[in-house]
């Protein structure tokens, strides 16, 4: 769907129809195949948007099973809300104000963490990374998404 910001930007922009939102689920199953291949590399740059995107994806709602809370991303001059509840994470651009737990650095330091395992508080203690908020959710958090065994590694 095309549509155009009000001014001062006054440009078009392009954005799902709720339609387009429907095929979401068949991305994501796509999202966690493709990790599966021994040519993913997670170590690899991803961009703000393609980290929370990779979010939705990889949360495993069995690890999220009872879990609740808002969670912010501060990255440089961006910031995104994230609402986590009932096994489901959603994210949207804003201030997280009043968030639970917010997370604040570069995208790398939070791939870092989530998908390399680096433990937070050394991510905190070199600088990498800012955690503000409810410790234990934070510590959760970066538990929730397992990145599937590669092709070949099943037990």
């Amino acid at each position: 769907m095309r549509r155009k910001l009000p001014p001062p930007a006054s440009v078009q922009v392009y954005e799902l129809t709720p339609w387009g939102y429907e095929a979401e689920p068949i991305l994501q199953v796509l999202g966690r195949w493709a990790a599966r291949s021994p040519h993913h590399d997670p170590s690899l740059p991803l961009t703000e948007t393609g980290f929370l995107l990779s979010l939705r994806t990889m949360l495993d709602p069995c690890r999220a099973e009872g879990l609740k809370g808002v969670i912010g991303f501060r990255f440089g001059a961006q910031s995104y809300v994230g609402r986590l509840e009932s096994g489901r994470l959603e994210v949207a651009r804003g201030e997280p104000e009043g968030a639970d737990v917010v997370f604040e650095g570069p995208v790398s330091a939070l791939v870092a963490a989530i998908y390399g395992g680096l433990p937070l508080a050394g991510m905190e203690a070199g600088g990498a990374l800012k955690v503000t908020g409810d410790r234990a959710l934070a510590e959760r958090f970066a538990t929730l998404f397992p990145l599937p065994p590669k092709v070949g590694e099943e037990g």
